[in-house]
């Protein structure tokens, strides 16, 4: 409702929403809407030139492929064509369905910089540039890659989108685009409250054991089941680690596979064929796994804005869900932050996270710049 109107205005846009309220949807309404209407105006010109319009960037393959078939879907029956530009697919396929003429293209960054650089693709009437997830695509690794994409463009009208969107991200923004409207819905960065909570404090060399207890409960297990690990050795060990002990059918996805192994294991998963699937970050983003009700997050993110975004993953559409996360000492450099997240979800604090030294003198010293920031911005 808010971002919509505001998009077809033209307005360059931050927007901050909890997972599974929408984002994608407020974007794409916008940008079919866009070129529906460019199109239209091209026929009564009396011309056929079909011209690329809209770019949208996203930082993992998975995320490229929901959003275009969302595209498709939103965009039945009118003059709107879209291309998939993501690494793991052959190259010569994908341009000459860039070339054969479209409203969008979407992409991750560093297969559309390896496309734009071999072949002559014409940008010069692109008029909207989309970046979903802004908080991790602005981060280091991405950020020389989608300011790379920005600058080959001509001053497009700039539409950000994340669930956590930081303070440094904000004052990005306004390089990308001047007179950035701000728009934030719900509680900003925290997670959705649909999702329902659990943190079990668990030592390292209990945490395998202890999953699977969860998982041969049947109490406590919710299939089908997303568990979270921090790389992807870790994800290929743990994932045969628990068809070899509970008998479950379990698989590992993640960066190093490749796109056809990638599409196939989804695939089963949401299927039902697979009752667990292990991930590295790769589904942590925006991925739209409707039959999904329980995550357990078995390595706890760097960031907790990482962990906002894996537990969202049981929240789509205000479905509710639950999610389980293991902690102990060694994930000391979030305890703050995450007795934030739990006490504002209404979700029980470990004694152990509370009492830590870590938690509690820090926590007591930066109340006051907390409040602060929730302060700082309106919604649009």
């Amino acid at each position: 409702m808010q971002a919509i109107p505001a998009a077809l205005n033209g307005q360059s846009l931050l927007v901050s929403a909890e997972t599974g309220s929408g984002k994608t949807a407020s974007y794409l309404i916008s940008v079919i809407s866009h070129c529906a209407n460019i199109r239209k105006q091209a026929v009564t010109q009396v011309t056929n030139e079909k011209k690329l319009l809209v770019m949208v960037l996203t930082p993992t393959r998975e995320l490229c492929i929901q959003v275009e078939e969302q595209a498709k879907v939103l965009g039945k029956g009118l003059p709107f064509k879209t291309a998939l530009v993501v690494g793991g697919d052959a190259m010569p396929k994908q341009v000459h369905r860039v070339q054969a003429g479209i409203e969008m293209i979407v992409a991750t960054p560093g297969r559309l910089i390896d496309l734009l650089t071999k072949y002559d693709i014409e940008l010069d009437s692109v008029s909207v540039l989309v970046i979903d997830e802004v908080d991790c695509m602005l981060q280091k690794g991405f950020r020389e890659q989608v300011m790379q994409i920005y600058r080959a463009l001509s001053q497009p009208q700039v539409l950000l989108y994340s669930a956590t969107v930081p303070v440094e991200v904000e004052k990005m923004a306004s390089l990308l685009a001047q007179d950035v409207s701000i728009i934030n819905v719900g509680k900003i960065n925290e997670p959705n409250q649909a999702v329902k909570q659990v943190v079990i404090w668990v030592e390292s060399n209990r945490k395998k054991q202890k999953l699977f207890d969860i998982l041969t409960s049947k109490q406590h297990f919710k299939p089908p089941v997303i568990v979270f690990v921090g790389s992807r050795l870790g994800a290929d060990l743990l994932s045969e680690a628990i068809t070899v002990t509970t008998g479950l059918k379990s698989l590992a996805i993640h960066g190093e596979k490749s796109m056809k192994e990638r599409r196939e294991i989804l695939s089963l998963f949401l299927l039902g064929e697979i009752p667990v699937i292990v991930a590295t970050g790769i589904l942590g983003r925006g991925i739209d796994l409707l039959l999904v009700r329980q995550v357990i997050v078995f390595d706890m993110p760097n960031s907790i804005k990482e962990y906002v975004h894996q537990i969202g993953r049981v929240s789509r559409m205000g479905v509710e869900g639950s999610s389980i996360l293991f902690v102990n000492e060694e994930n000391r450099n979030v305890f703050l932050e995450l007795v934030g997240i739990l006490k504002s979800s209404g979700a029980a604090v470990p004694l152990e996270i509370m009492n830590s030294r870590y938690s509690t003198a820090a926590a007591d010293a930066s109340l006051p710049s907390n409040r602060g920031n929730r302060k700082r911005k309106v919604g649009y």
